[in-house]
């Protein structure tokens, strides 16, 4: 082989590592070599906080009930558009998406009577996204065997973060 074919097959390897070099920069966000370079999606995959809270509730058999969760971002700002899971004492009973902050369970007069007169635990879970870490709050609901007295207000329980 002559030198002149030689270097022109050498710098065509040469080229060719480069550009894979290149390509795979691009595709892993490479920015230099600099040790206090980094790159520009760092620190932008931290997790906000999320707090969420779900309201206790009283109902007597043959009565519909609703209770209500609220979804917000650690600085009490409404959340929008996320979906939350339901459980009643453990088993889960439906997801629904919360809109301005809010979202509700609405369980049905024979739901209601299926569950029997005592108190049922109910768990909401928000398990996260992209932006938001996970959160779940507990609370209760009771059902009694005749209507819900007078006066009877639901109460919002404190969350937890997951």
């Amino acid at each position: 082989m002559s030198s002149a074919l030689f270097v022109a097959s050498v710098r065509k390897a040469i080229l060719l590592t480069l550009c894979i070099l290149t390509c795979c920069c691009l595709v892993s966000g490479c920015t230099g070599s600099a040790p206090n370079q980094t790159a520009s999606s760092q620190g932008s995959n931290r997790l906000q906080a999320s707090q969420i809270s779900v309201s206790s509730a009283l109902t007597a058999l043959d009565e519909p009930v609703s209770i209500q969760a609220t979804l917000k971002d650690g600085n009490g700002r409404a959340l929008d558009g996320k979906t939350v899971e339901w459980f009643i004492d453990g088993a889960s009973v439906g997801k629904s998406q919360v809109k301005s902050g809010v979202t509700m369970m609405n369980l049905t007069s024979e739901y209601v009577d299926n569950l029997g007169i005592q108190a049922h635990q109910v768990r909401v879970t928000f398990y996260g996204d992209q932006s938001y870490e996970s959160s779940t709050a507990s609370s209760f609901l009771q059902v009694t065997a005749t209507g819900v007295p007078e006066g009877t207000a639901s109460t919002n329980s404190t969350a937890s973060a997951v």
